[in-house]
């Protein structure tokens, strides 16, 4: 549970969205967003599904065997991201 707290917090602070701004979004005390960034509490299922549309992400339950696949193509969805090191039109030498 730690990693995905973790997670939904780099999450947010990418967006550049404060604490503040996610609780008004959620309808919670900025207090408990702090609070459930921190794993001082428990987050329900339904909070949890709230907060990660608000940050344009799923919740999504994956077969543990399929785990390391996924992480591989969400691997690659981050790298594609990146500019790549060729341009279709480049020349090759």
């Amino acid at each position: 549970m730690e990693s995905l707290i973790i997670e939904l917090r780099e999450i947010r602070k990418k967006k550049s969205m404060t604490q503040i701004e996610l609780a008004r979004h959620v309808g919670l005390p900025q207090s408990h967003i702090s609070a459930i960034e921190q794993g001082k509490i428990d987050l329900r299922v339904s909070t949890l599904i709230q907060i990660a549309r608000i940050l344009d992400h799923e919740v999504t339950l994956v077969p543990r065997p399929l785990d390391s696949f996924v992480k591989v193509i969400i691997k690659g969805k981050e790298d594609a991201d990146i500019e790549p090191r060729f341009q279709p039109d480049d020349e090759i030498d």
